[in-house]
């Protein structure tokens, strides 16, 4: 399949910064590595998460996130990792999708069902 990047940039209380963010589509959350979300001064949100990861179950802290990508405006949440990558929640909120011959986000026309599907 590849490897999908895409540039982002990420606001907090204290700065904004450009990252460079792995598509990762089996993510859920968008994720900075914790000495950037500290940098940035991204707010806590007060909750924390149980998640799947590579090395198995563990509990992170969650944090409000805003930025832009490609021409996007979004707010959501971020979670710490040891990398810079954009989940599905991002993805489908800003109704891009991957195209894997590309290896690029392409944005679903308005037309075109996407999910998330509003029942």
């Amino acid at each position: 399949m590849g490897v999908t990047q895409v540039q982002a940039r990420v606001s907090g209380e204290k700065d904004t910064r450009e990252y460079t963010f792995l598509i990762d589509t089996g993510a859920t959350y968008m994720a900075l590595p914790m000495e950037e979300i500290e940098a940035l001064g991204l707010e806590p949100t007060g909750a924390s998460l149980k998640l799947m990861s590579a090395t198995g179950l563990v509990e992170v802290d969650t944090f409000f996130a805003r930025g832009e990508l490609m021409g996007s405006r979004f707010a959501g949440l971020a979670v710490p990792a040891s990398t810079c990558l954009i989940g599905y929640e991002l993805l489908e909120n800003l109704r891009f999708r991957v195209n894997p011959v590309n290896q690029v986000i392409e944005r679903v026309p308005d037309d075109e069902f996407h999910p998330p599907f509003l029942l």
